[in-house]
C-alpha cells in the first residue's frame, strides 16, 4: 500500500509544501492570513492564501449552543428517559450495583483508557512527520505532551458538539501552535480516521466469531456488511485521489484547489511507517476493548472462561466505539447506550438483567463521556488561559 500511496515525485512536492517560506507573515494568535507558496500544477509556484478558519467558525459555545446541536440532543435525553421507565429501571438496583462494583477493576478501565490518549498522540506524531512536518523542513512540531493535549481537547470537542467538529478542532489547534496548513493536517486526521476503522473491524469480526458462534443476530450481520462497505469505498477513494490527483484538482474550484492539495498531501503522505501505524493502532483499540474488559470484570456482568469474557467484551466495546461514528449527538449519547444495552443482553445470563446493564453503561460512560465532559473542560480552559497570556506578552 505504500508503494502505491507515496513514490518520489510527492517527495519534491511535499517538501515544497511544507517549507515556510523566509518573507511569510507570522500567525497572530487566532487567526491571521498567512502566505503560502504551493505549486497549484507543473507550472511555477505562485503565492496564495489558505483560507483561514477562525476561532469563531470553530468556537465550541457557540456551537453547543446552537439548535442543531440542542434539538437532537433534547430529542435523544427524552428518548433515554422514556426508554427507562418502560424499562422498569430501579435506580436503586441500579446504585447497588455500581457502589458493590470492584474498585481496582474499575481505576484499572480508568487508567487503561486513558492510556489510549498517549498512543494517539505518538500515532499522530508519526502521521504529521509523514507529510513532511519535520526540522529539516523547517517545521517543529509541538512537544509530545502538548500533542496529547490537543488530541484529549478534540475529544472533548467531539463531546460536546456533534458532526465530529473535534477532528477539524484537532487540526486547528495544531495551526495555533506552529502556524501548518490546517487542511493537510486535517488530511492526516482523515488518514487517522480511516486506519482506524480498518483495525477496528479487523478486531471487531474475530470478537463476534469468537464469542457469538452461531447466533449472530440479523441485523448485526447487516451491520457488519454496511461497515465493510463503507471500508471498502473509502479505500477505494484513497486509490482514486492518488490516481486521479490533476483531474480531480481540475474540477475544484481555483480558490479552493491549494486546500484540495494540502488535503491531498495531508491525507495521501500518512501512509508511510505502516507497520508502526498498525502496531499503535492496534494499541489503542486495545485500551477501548480492555475498557469494557475491565468494567465486566468489575460488575461479574459476563459469565464464562476468560477469553469468552475477553472477546465478548472486545465486541462490546469496539462496537461502542462504532457508534460513536455515527456524528447525530455529541459522544453518540443515545446511539451508545442504546447499542450497549443490546449488545450486553446478548451475553449477560443472570438475574437482574435490566439493573444489571444500567450500572455496566452508567460506569462506562462515567469513563468515556463524563471525565472527558469535566477533565476536558478543565485541560481546555487552562491551555487556552495560558495561550491568552502567551500572546498578551
Amino acid at each position: 500500500m505504500e508503494d502505491v500511496l507515496i513514490h518520489d515525485k510527492d517527495e519534491a512536492r511535499r517538501s515544497r509544501l511544507v517549507a515556510v517560506d523566509s518573507n511569510s507573515e507570522q500567525q497572530a494568535p487566532y487567526g491571521k492570513s498567512v502566505k503560502d507558496t504551493t505549486p497549484l500544477d507543473n507550472s511555477e509556484p505562485e503565492v496564495t492564501h489558505e483560507a483561514e478558519i477562525t476561532r469563531e467558525q470553530l468556537a465550541l459555545g457557540k456551537r453547543l449552543l446552537n439548535w442543531r446541536t440542542l434539538v437532537p440532543l433534547v430529542i435523544v435525553i427524552i428518548a433515554l428517559v422514556f426508554v427507562a421507565q418502560k424499562a422498569n429501571i430501579n435506580p436503586q438496583k441500579t446504585w447497588n450495583a455500581v457502589k458493590n462494583a470492584n474498585i481496582f477493576f474499575f481505576l484499572a478501565a480508568f487508567a487503561i483508557y486513558y492510556l489510549s490518549f498517549g498512543l494517539r498522540a505518538l500515532r499522530w506524531k508519526y502521521l504529521l512527520e509523514n507529510v513532511g512536518f519535520k526540522p529539516e523542513n523547517g517545521i517543529h512540531l509541538p512537544k509530545y505532551r502538548k500533542l496529547v493535549e490537543i488530541v484529549y481537547i478534540s475529544f472533548f470537542a467531539n463531546v460536546v458538539v456533534p458532526a465530529k467538529l473535534g477532528d477539524l478542532y484537532r487540526a486547528y489547534l495544531l495551526r495555533q501552535e506552529i502556524n501548518v496548513s490546517t487542511t493537510r493536517s486535517f488530511g492526516t486526521v482523515l488518514a487517522e480516521r480511516l486506519l482506524d476503522l480498518i483495525v477496528l473491524l479487523l478486531l471487531f469480526i474475530p470478537a463476534i466469531l469468537i464469542s457469538l458462534h452461531q447466533n449472530m443476530p440479523p441485523q448485526l450481520a447487516i451491520g457488519m456488511q454496511i461497515l465493510l462497505v463503507a471500508v471498502a469505498i473509502g479505500v477505494v477513494g484513497l486509490f482514486v485521489l492518488r490516481l486521479a490527483r490533476e483531474p480531480i484538482a481540475r474540477l475544484v474550484p481555483a480558490r479552493f484547489r491549494e486546500q484540495y492539495y494540502h488535503f491531498q498531501e495531508g491525507t495521501l503522505g500518512s501512509f508511510r511507517r505502516l507497520p508502526r501505524l498498525a502496531v499503535l493502532t492496534i494499541g489503542v483499540w486495545g485500551c477501548e476493548a480492555l475498557r469494557f474488559f475491565f468494567i465486566a470484570l468489575a460488575l461479574n456482568l459476563i459469565g464464562g472462561n476468560i477469553f469468552h469474557i475477553l472477546a465478548a467484551s472486545i465486541f462490546i466495546g469496539l462496537g461502542e466505539a462504532l457508534l460513536t461514528v455515527i456524528p447525530a449527538t455529541g459522544g453518540g449519547i443515545g446511539l451508545v447506550e442504546g447499542g450497549m444495552a443490546a449488545m450486553i443482553a446478548l451475553f449477560y445470563t443472570g438475574a437482574d438483567l435490566v439493573n444489571q446493564t444500567t450500572a455496566a453503561i452508567l460506569l462506562d460512560r462515567i469513563i468515556s463521556l463524563f471525565s472527558i465532559l469535566v477533565i476536558g473542560f478543565i485541560v481546555f480552559i487552562v491551555a487556552f488561559s495560558k495561550k491568552a497570556a502567551r500572546s498578551t506578552k
